[in-house]
């Protein structure tokens, strides 16, 4: 004899249950997370609500507090060829606008607008600080007439030369000034071991190169061959003018085999071959 199978109904007591059936809301979710968001929506308005009478009831301090004075302007390096005063001056134009509306940008700009000037970097110190750091330019040439190069081979125009006048100076169409620092240096190299120093380099429309040493001789190279032609003078200036050097005016290295040398007045002029 078969058993029954026997369940509870929903209003109390036992019924039947159809061997196989299955109650049909088995596995069915509960619905409760809409009463859990409307419960954190209203959280979240409250807290809002909470925090917006807390800014109103002490905004005096706030505010006070928010737009605190720059109180320290700290120099993180040593200026040699930057007016510090200047720099200071600039920085004190900004300086009550706050520790946080203080412009950083603008003061970067104003501190560039110096020749002098490579590179200006501005940071906040929390709580009262500014940092200012600065590149300064770094010349190693005069160009042309009022202006210097640095090590990169740009040009910058300072308010005055001044001491840099003892400087190199080169020469050359605009825009061929690294081309012409670059020739400088390559040229000062092959005559480093002679002692001979070049004091003036110049390179003309045609392309063509001359110099003046630091013992007034003048001397061309042209447009061609030029580190050949270099080469060639190192070579005889060592073997053989080392000693009459200072004799010579100019020295005319545009011959395929030689060079012509023109000797200081009063003394009889010769060519050099090979």
């Amino acid at each position: 004899m078969a058993r029954e199978h026997t369940g509870f109904s929903a209003h109390g007591g036992i019924r039947d249950i159809p061997r196989g059936a299955v109650p049909l809301n088995r596995g069915k979710p509960v619905e409760a997370a809409p009463a859990r968001r409307d419960r954190t929506g209203l959280l979240l308005v409250v807290l809002l609500l909470v925090t917006g009478v807390l800014l109103v009831q002490n905004a005096p301090q706030i505010s006070t507090y928010v737009s605190r004075p720059v109180r320290v302007v700290q120099m993180e390096n040593t200026l040699q060829r930057v007016d510090e005063s200047r720099v200071r001056a600039v920085l004190a134009a900004h300086l009550d606008a706050g520790y946080f509306g203080i412009d950083v940008q603008a003061i970067k700009a104003q501190l560039e607008a110096d020749p002098w000037i490579e590179q200006a970097t501005i940071t906040r110190v929390w709580p009262d600080t500014l940092s200012v750091h600065i590149s300064e330019e770094v010349a190693i040439a005069r160009w042309r007439e009022d202006s210097l190069l640095n090590q990169y081979g740009e040009s910058f125009e300072p308010d005055t030369l001044g001491r840099d006048l003892a400087l190199p100076l080169l020469n050359g169409p605009s825009g061929t000034e690294r081309r012409v620092m670059e020739q400088y240096q390559v040229f000062s190299q092959m005559l480093f071991d002679t002692g001979l120093r070049i004091r003036e380099l110049s390179f003309n429309e045609r392309g063509s190169w001359s110099l003046v040493l630091n013992n007034e001789v003048r001397m061309t190279l042209g447009s061609n061959d030029v580190l050949e032609r270099m080469q060639r003078f190192v070579t005889l200036y060592e073997r053989y003018l080392f000693n009459d050097f200072s004799l010579i005016e100019t020295v005319d290295l545009r011959y395929n085999h030689g060079i012509a040398i023109r000797k200081k007045p009063g003394l009889p002029d010769g060519v050099a071959l090979k």
